[in-house]
């Protein structure tokens, strides 16, 4: 958030999947640093947008915005976000741990091409994602996934590095490319591993 802000002049922000608010939330590292910063935050969750109408409130000279929208429905939170946002300019879309709820892989990888289709060239792409693979320790997390599907809704599952970067298609990606969350961009490497991806792209 804060290489987007500050460091590529990104004003706009999409949060798909905003989840319960908590510290530093999206609006409020964007427009610490340009208080001029609109965002608009996505869920479906009626709990977290009772918390965010409540908690998430954005500067006087920047805008914030919360839909009662799914992920599945990505035409609807393009149409409800251009109220907001001018999807002529660039936008950050951060898909943060929720296409991982969207089971079918060719599904998500549709959402995410339908919703970088409607913004311009210069806009980005941030996702987070779960993974199996090993190399990232992503084998320490089956029992959890699979108690959690036995158990909670709506169903989780994670992918491996390579369907995660296909969400990246026709972007560019930002070093360091796709790598374990806790290490993009980390101060150091002895950073500790997180079996999750993360990754930024943008559209050229």
């Amino acid at each position: 958030m804060t290489y987007l802000a500050a460091e590529r002049g990104v004003r706009q922000f999409l949060d798909i999947g905003t989840g319960l608010p908590t510290a530093d939330n999206t609006h409020e590292i964007a427009q610490r640093i340009a208080p001029d910063a609109r965002i608009v935050y996505v869920d479906n969750d009626p709990i977290v947008l009772a918390h965010a109408r409540t908690l998430l409130t954005g500067t006087r000279d920047g805008a914030t915005d919360y839909i009662d929208a799914d992920v599945h429905d990505p035409d609807a939170i393009l149409r409800r976000a251009a109220n907001t946002l001018d999807l002529d300019r660039p936008v950050a879309v951060m898909m943060l741990g929720i296409l991982n709820f969207v089971l079918d892989t060719a599904e998500a990888r549709d959402i995410v091409r339908r919703v970088m289709a409607a913004v311009p060239s210069g806009s980005f792409l941030v996702l987070t994602h779960p993974t199996f693979d090993p190399e990232v320790g992503g084998e320490l997390q089956v029992p959890a996934m699979e108690f959690w599907n036995k158990n909670a809704t709506p169903p989780i599952t994670a992918r491996s590095g390579t369907e995660i970067a296909a969400f990246f298609e026709g972007l560019e990606l930002v070093e360091p490319g796709l790598v374990s969350c806790s290490r993009w961009r980390a101060a150091s490497d002895s950073a500790v591993v997180v079996p999750q991806y993360g990754a930024v792209g943008v559209k050229p």
